[in-house]
């Protein structure tokens, strides 16, 4: 039980800003003391709801003497950054994911964190389902009905998540950065692997901005692991038709079929599932908030935090440097 009341600074209230603010309904620790978003409509929005004060500048969160938490809800791009301000004025992160454009950008936010002695909580699907990620770890144990992980696929086809001006600037976005980092960070969690080798295509085929729109990704781990991932982002919304996601990973005596908030495995000796009771609020933000402020009472430690988005922001990178030269990077 958390000894005190923290105050929590948000910048950026677009899209995701709307789960987060579930947890000031769910912790009486909780206040939100602070909003900004250069969306003046949707800054008011946010304070509206929480009766914080409607800041001038992200700085002015960041730096906030009543700010204990900040949470960085902006494009990747402006992380690094927000990390250093805000870690120098001593606060904690509740930090969204992608967590760098770069590993460079990434180490800056690892050594700002490390610098300053903050605590930093990185959610990536792992924590917006945790529970379903416990039974994943007994699946694939060795003694599990499945076993140890060997390969996995993920594959989508969808409608651009969104034509937003950042979105645009190749130099700042990774086109499949707003999903490979869940599903990077389940392998690699998973199989507590690091990689050798990342191959990378990428292009643009379809969309009417300039930003590609299809890419895929190989991996490759120790003693032949690999991981594949495919994103399509070529549908139109006009078009009416379904997207089409698979995330399958083999196993050694079977393979699971995840399903984001739920899971079957099958082998030869049977079958079984799971379905998390996380997917209504896309991840009960409020326990994540809650394990921060533990860690900063206790000192204990984090997962998933900022090192573990280093491990695949260093594989993003690697990717893009490949889709440039068309080489595969060694790592």
């Amino acid at each position: 039980m958390a000894m005190k009341t923290y105050g929590v600074g948000i910048v950026g209230c677009g899209e995701v800003w709307g789960w987060h603010r579930e947890a000031f309904d769910h912790l009486d620790c909780l206040r939100c003391v602070a909003v900004y978003d250069p969306n003046a409509e949707r800054q008011a929005a946010a304070a509206a709801a929480t009766g914080a004060r409607e800041a001038a500048s992200a700085d002015a969160v960041l730096t906030a003497a009543d700010v204990d938490i900040v949470a960085i809800l902006t494009p990747v791009f402006t992380h690094a950054d927000m990390v250093e301000t805000a870690t120098a004025a001593g606060k904690h992160l509740m930090l969204e994911k992608p967590m760098a454009i770069g590993l460079a950008e990434g180490q800056r936010i690892v050594d700002a964190i490390s610098n300053a002695g903050v605590k930093c909580f990185h959610p990536t699907l792992r924590s917006l389902a945790s529970d379903l990620f416990t039974e994943l770890e007994a699946w694939t144990a060795d003694d599990g009905p499945v076993g140890p992980v060997r390969a996995a696929f993920y594959h989508l086809v969808w409608t651009p998540i969104s034509t937003a001006a950042w979105l645009t600037d190749r130099s700042n976005c990774l086109p499949i950065a707003e999903y490979d980092p869940h599903v990077l960070d389940t392998f690699l969690t998973l199989t507590g692997d690091e990689p050798e080798s990342v191959w990378c295509h990428a292009g643009r085929y379809c969309r009417s901005f300039d930003q590609d729109d299809v890419m895929s990704m190989i991996i490759t781990f120790r003693d032949q692991r690999f991981l594949q991932v495919d994103v399509h982002w070529v549908m139109d919304p006009s078009w009416q038709a379904p997207g089409h996601v698979n995330f399958d990973i083999v196993c050694e005596r079977g393979y699971i079929r995840h399903n984001w908030f739920s899971a079957e495995w099958f082998s030869a000796e049977g079958s079984g599932s799971f379905e998390s009771d996380r997917l209504e609020s896309c991840g009960k933000r409020w326990e994540h908030y809650a394990a921060l402020i533990e860690a900063i009472e206790t000192g204990g430690d984090l997962t998933p935090n900022e090192f573990d988005g280093l491990a695949y922001v260093r594989i993003q990178e690697a990717a893009m440097r490949s889709a440039r030269t068309g080489e595969t990077i060694q790592l």
